[in-house]
């Protein structure tokens, strides 16, 4: 980043206001990524263009224990610029924001196979190429799901009686995302419709914008009481349209799709239960969500006297837009709160717990 474009975001950041799309991407940095061996390339080799691919990545402080923020749909890692003000610096705080294989600054290949699995892939390699120790998971939307499918992951390693593989997770946060199969409450003109639109009605997605804006679901994301701008819905359409990118509204659209498909393998309950004794998990929602709003109402049935910490804001689906420094706030107190039992305690239980229900389940 220029020491221009880093006095400006710095100035940004310190106002409290949130940065343009331009300024955000050049707060980070666009690493090479294999997708088939699942590996961030060295940083000479991408300048060399040997990387299949490149994909987004910004980090603030040392990695080593950083909070990992994954992305919402549609909005990517640019979803994270309001909130990120509010939250604390990187010596307190150290950051870790990423765009998936097809969202915001990463590349938006046609012919790539879009899934949970693959988003899962892509944070495990950046991890490994970090060197990430430790860190706290913070998901918004459907990184709810890539969550689910890191946490099965691990169980399954230890079945078979592999490591684990990763960094220590110290907490797991997830806001107005998915966490059972039964709970997703999508309207249907958005990502149901979204996911059948036929290849050539894909790439002329959201273009121009005023085509964009007029789309039924964009502001579907606001609340009623949101007056969302045209500068605000502007930098929507930027941060989404990098390296012709709008057909991911409907390339990646079929994540609820492929939750179903997984059945209990990435539900909610399960897999709480059987970390529940090794980090705290914190899950939230919006009053005002009309994509995800019945999954916080299941989850206080189903967990709540379990000891599942569940939190509730005002405003539509982007949290992230409409309450910022709401959320950051509770991030930043979930982050400072205290941590369960150290590590060897629970090992044997989780594995125990874990095999008690494949044996349940065959």
């Amino acid at each position: 980043m220029s020491d221009l474009l880093e006095t400006v975001a710095a100035a940004v950041a310190h106002s409290g206001q949130a940065q343009s799309a331009d300024a955000w991407f050049a707060g980070g940095e666009r690493v090479g990524y294999d997708p088939k061996a699942h590996t961030i390339f060295a940083r000479e080799d991408v300048a060399r263009e040997d990387a299949p691919l490149r994909v987004f990545l910004r980090q603030e402080g040392d990695p080593a224990h950083a909070v990992s923020f994954l992305p919402g749909f549609p909005d990517g890692s640019f979803g994270w610029a309001k909130v990120r003000p509010h939250l604390p610096n990187a010596g307190e705080m150290p950051k870790l924001f990423v765009d998936y294989v097809g969202m915001g600054d990463s590349d938006k290949p046609k012919d790539y196979v879009y899934s949970t699995a693959e988003r899962a892939d892509l944070v495990e390699a950046i991890w490994r190429d970090l060197s990430v120790e430790s860190t706290t998971l913070v998901a918004f939307d459907f990184s709810s799901l890539v969550v689910l499918e890191l946490l099965r992951r691990r169980l399954e390693r230890s079945g078979r009686g592999e490591p684990a593989e990763g960094p220590d997770i110290r907490r797991v946060f997830i806001f107005n995302g998915g966490l059972f199969t039964d709970g997703h409450s999508h309207p249907w003109y958005t990502t149901p419709m979204l996911r059948r639109l036929p290849s050539r009605a894909r790439q002329r997605m959201g273009r121009p914008f005023a085509l964009f804006k007029r789309m039924p679901g964009v502001r579907k994301m606001w609340s009623k009481g949101y007056h969302v701008t045209d500068a605000e819905l502007r930098e929507l359409h930027s941060a989404m349209d990098r390296h012709d990118g709008l057909f991911y509204l409907a390339a990646g659209a079929g994540f609820v799709a492929d939750h179903k498909t997984q059945g209990d393998r990435l539900d909610f309950g399960h897999l709480y239960k059987a970390y529940r004794d090794q980090f705290p998990f914190l899950v939230g929602g919006s009053d005002e969500d009309p994509f995800e709003h019945r999954q916080v109402g299941l989850a206080q049935e189903r967990l709540g006297k379990l000891g599942l910490q569940i939190e509730r804001l005002p405003g539509g689906h982007l949290t992230t837009n409409e309450q910022p420094e709401a959320l950051a706030a509770l991030i930043a107190k979930f982050e400072r709160g205290p941590a369960k039992k150290p590590e060897h305690e629970f090992v044997e239980n989780t594995h125990d717990r874990y095999q008690h229900q494949s044996t349940r389940t065959l």
